[in-house]
C-alpha cells in the first residue's frame, strides 16, 4: 500500500467515524442542534 494513500485515507475514515458517532447518538431533551436535525432528517 502505497504511503500517500494511508495519509488520505486514516484521516478520512477518522472523520467519517467522529461524523457517523455525533450523528447516531442522541442529543439531550429539548436540545436543537445540527446533528439533531439531521437525524430528524433521516427518519422521516
Amino acid at each position: 500500500m502505497p504511503e500517500w494513500l494511508l495519509e488520505v485515507m486514516l484521516p478520512s475514515v477518522v472523520f467519517g467515524g467522529l461524523l457517523i458517532m455525533w450523528i447516531t447518538i442522541p442529543a439531550p431533551e429539548g436540545e436543537s442542534d445540527f446533528a439533531s436535525r439531521l437525524r430528524d432528517r433521516f427518519r422521516k
